[in-house]
Parts: C-alpha cells; sequence; structure tokens
C-alpha cells in the first residue's frame, strides 16, 4: 500500500475518533476526506477482502434487505463490513473500509454487504468488481438527482456490461426494467420473484412507471400486477418476457404491518418464513437477501436460521412503545412506496392515526410534485387522525385537501407535530409516522433525546 493511501487511511481513522469524542456517528466523513486525498481507496482497501463484496441497490428497500442479509450472515458467524447506517455513497463505504482496516491497511472481515446508492453504482462496480450485484426494483424517485427511470437503468447496464463470470448478478424477474439487464451481461445470472396469484392486481396501479418494453419500447402486456409495474408481463413484438425465477415465494399471507407468512422456494426445495415485517415488498426484500446467500453458498437451513433472528428496525416498520401507546415508522420517498405503505396499513380498513412529515432537503429531493401521484383518496373514507409537519408540510396539507381530507393538523415544528400526534392516539393504539429520509433521520433524534431508540448510526 502506497504512502497516499496509508495517509487517506489513517486521516480517516483520525476523523473516525474526532468525530465519534463529539458525539457523532462518522457514518461518511471520514470516507469523504479520505477519497480526496486517494481517489483509489475505495479499490486498494476492497482488495483485502477475500471473499469479496456483496451490492445491493434499487430504488426500494436497499436498508432492509441489507439488513435481512446481514442477519443471515451473521447467524452463519460469517464476519462482514456492512454499512449498517445506509451511508450509502462511496464516502460511506470507504468509511466503513477504513473503521474496519488496520493502520496498514489489513482487514479481518472476509466480505463486505454494502447498500449502494442507484447513482452510485456504476462508480462503486468499476472500483470493487463484486462478487454479486443484487438489484431489488427501479421506480422513480428524487427526479431532480436522478432523472426518468430509463436513465438510470442505461446507467446500470453500462456499467453491468464489464463485469464477467466472477460476479452474478441477482435481478427481479417481475420487473421489466431491471429483468432486461440480463440481456447484454457476461456475468452468471439469478433470478428471484413472486409465484403467488392469490396477492395480484388485475389492473394497474396508478403509479406504474413501466408500461413499454426496455427492449423494443413497445406497450407490454400484463397478465397482471403484483406492485406498480412489477408482475407476470410480455412484449408482444419482441418477445421480450417475465424470465423464470429460480428463487422465489408462494403461499404468501399478508397479516397487517408486523407479519407475513410464505414459503420461499431454491429451486425445489422450500421452507416456511413467519417474517416480522408485512407487505409483500418486504417479501421481494427478504427473497433479494435470500438469493444472496444463496450465491455465497449458505445452506437453507443457515438462511432460515438467519431469518428468523432478523429483528425490524425503527423507519422500517420497527414497533416501540411509549407510554400505554405504540409509534412506528415507515419511510415513504416516492409514489410507489408511499401507496404500498398505505396499501399495508389500510389492509384491515380501518382508521388509523398517521403523521407525515415531508421534507425537501437534498438527500429527499427537492421536487415533491411525486405527492400527487400518491393514492390519499383511499384514506377518505377512513376517520383517520392526521397531523402532518416537515419543511413542505403546507404541500402535504393541500394534497390531503384534494384528496377531500380536510380535518388535518399541521405543524411546521416536528417536535411540536409529534408530541401532538402522541397526544391524540388513544391508548393501547399506534401512531403511524410517515416520513421522507431526513425526516425520518430528525425523528429518530427526537427519540433519541427521549431514551426511545438508538441514534441512527448505533442501530
Amino acid at each position: 500500500m502506497n504512502l497516499r493511501t496509508l495517509i487517506a487511511l489513517n486521516l480517516g481513522k483520525f476523523l473516525t475518533l474526532l468525530i465519534k469524542a463529539f458525539g457523532g456517528g462518522a457514518t461518511s466523513a471520514p470516507g469523504l476526506f479520505a477519497e480526496l486525498i486517494d481517489p483509489q481507496i475505495l479499490t486498494k482497501l476492497s482488495t483485502n477482502l477475500e471473499a469479496g463484496a456483496i451490492l445491493i441497490t434499487g430504488t426500494n428497500g436497499k436498508t432492509t434487505t441489507s439488513r435481512i442479509l446481514s442477519s443471515i450472515l451473521q447467524t452463519a458467524n460469517l464476519q462482514i463490513v456492512h454499512n449498517r447506517s445506509g451511508s450509502n455513497l462511496t464516502r460511506g463505504l470507504i468509511t466503513q473500509l477504513i473503521k474496519a482496516a488496520t493502520s496498514s491497511g489489513k482487514i479481518k472481515e472476509d466480505l463486505a454487504l454494502f447498500e449502494v446508492d442507484e447513482a452510485t453504482l456504476p462508480k462503486v462496480v468499476a472500483a470493487i468488481h463484486p462478487k454479486a450485484i443484487v438489484i431489488n426494483n427501479l421506480f422513480r424517485d428524487q427526479l431532480d438527482r436522478y432523472g426518468e427511470v430509463d436513465i438510470i437503468r442505461k446507467k446500470w447496464s453500462d456499467a453491468l456490461r464489464f463485469l464477467g463470470k466472477e460476479t452474478t448478478l441477482i435481478l427481479n424477474s417481475d420487473d421489466p426494467l431491471i429483468a432486461s439487464l440480463a440481456k447484454n451481461a457476461k456475468t452468471n445470472i439469478l433470478f428471484f420473484g413472486l409465484k403467488d396469484k392469490k396477492n395480484i392486481l388485475k389492473k394497474a396501479p396508478h403509479a406504474v412507471d413501466a408500461l413499454l418494453c426496455p427492449e423494443c419500447s413497445n406497450e407490454l402486456k400484463f397478465d397482471y400486477f403484483y406492485i406498480s409495474h412489477m408482475g407476470k408481463f410480455f412484449c408482444p413484438n419482441c418477445r421480450f418476457s417475465q424470465p423464470q425465477a429460480q428463487i422465489y415465494a408462494n403461499f404468501i399471507k399478508l397479516f397487517g404491518p408486523d407479519n407475513t407468512n410464505a414459503r420461499i422456494f431454491v429451486g425445489n426445495n422450500g421452507f416456511e418464513i413467519n417474517l416480522k415485517l408485512g407487505g409483500l415488498y418486504n417479501i421481494y426484500n427478504t427473497l433479494a437477501a435470500v438469493s444472496a446467500a444463496v450465491c455465497l453458498g449458505l445452506s437453507l437451513h443457515q438462511i432460515k436460521e438467519g431469518l428468523d433472528k432478523f429483528e425490524v428496525a425503527f423507519g422500517r416498520l420497527g414497533k416501540i412503545k411509549i407510554g400505554e401507546k405504540y409509534i412506528t415508522s415507515a419511510l415513504v420517498k416516492n409514489p410507489v412506496g408511499f401507496n404500498e405503505t398505505l396499501r399495508l396499513l389500510f389492509s384491515d380498513k380501518k382508521k388509523k392515526n398517521l403523521l407525515i412529515i415531508i421534507n425537501d432537503l437534498i438527500a429527499d429531493g427537492r421536487d415533491v410534485s411525486w405527492l400527487w401521484d400518491v393514492d390519499f383518496e383511499t384514506l377518505k373514507d377512513f376517520e383517520n387522525t392526521v397531523t402532518v409537519s416537515g419543511t413542505r408540510y403546507l404541500d402535504m396539507k393541500l394534497r390531503l385537501k384534494y384528496a377531500q381530507i380536510t380535518n388535518v393538523a399541521s405543524y411546521q415544528n416536528l417536535e411540536e407535530a409529534f408530541q401532538e400526534a402522541v397526544e391524540k392516539t388513544k391508548k393501547e393504539e399506534t401512531l403511524y409516522i410517515l416520513p421522507t429520509y431526513t425526516a425520518m433521520l430528525k425523528l429518530r433524534e427526537i427519540l433519541a433525546k427521549k431514551g426511545l431508540v438508538k441514534r441512527f448510526w448505533e442501530d
């Protein structure tokens, strides 16, 4: 390891100690400054990982998928480097490698598990040449930063074509934008998906991002949908169609936000799961994690044991008690994710206590026009208790007004909004909090001060 890399590495270590001494998490700044000194440090440090790296990306579900996979790997006694805090730009990955490395650059862990930002994936792929890449889905998200879905898909496709058989590409077979990435790839390919006709939609949902064939741009035909444009599809023009999933879920039973039962199949072998999460989208997240574990050679027994031990994080529907009441939070950041969260929460057709927090900081996306593609109209049939907050709380209140939901309390100050929403929640009931990304971090900071949760970098 040359002098520049050693300087960058040890500066990163010093900054980590300094930031932590002042109460910070040191999740990205050490990597940011180390990369400024040595732009190749990600490549140089990752070469010390004997088993390589697993990259997980996609619009929705990156954090949950990586945490499920982490539970499986740790149960199998594999030592990993993991950006568990969710810092998923190159600076976040480098920071985790710096923390894991000795001052001379040695890393005792064999494997890295990295959640990776969608736009950052091409750079990381070029730097690391990973053992496996998991791509879960592709939806419209932060249009001011990412652009339309076809732009991201093309960047991914261009990056993946330089990889060979040393890499396995793990793709969602039900998403045409993701399944089509296999066409020009020279990697090994592993598909995952659903095979459950009891949880389908016969008509396209309101927010659908890919009704045109990614190969020839003609209209796709769908037999049915699961989520947004994910379902059983084919193109009558070029014959592009849904590939066969080698790893899939069937016999899915949804029991609200806290519980889902299903049977996971790896080829002809299957096992039952009882997931502490709700929603079809979390079955996809689970399948993605299982596929990566299979790629690493883990047994079905090890995989099931890891799934059984998985604990839900706050911010991803993990529930905590506050006095005689409960609060739970689910990140919402785009139309598809928000619609699926509402679909999950109101699957029991009962009213809910809601706190919706919409921010428009850089990490959220400045453009909040996506709120008009969320099906808030589905809420008007329930006598919900709704509070809104965040930097764009007035936009959220206006959107609800057009959805004919007018009994809405609004507060610009998040702490005040949270306190009022909790007070309106009755004993033994749950307050469901739906924040954008930076709002979720601010909410967690408020809860951490009350001793209710750990700070996000400690979880």
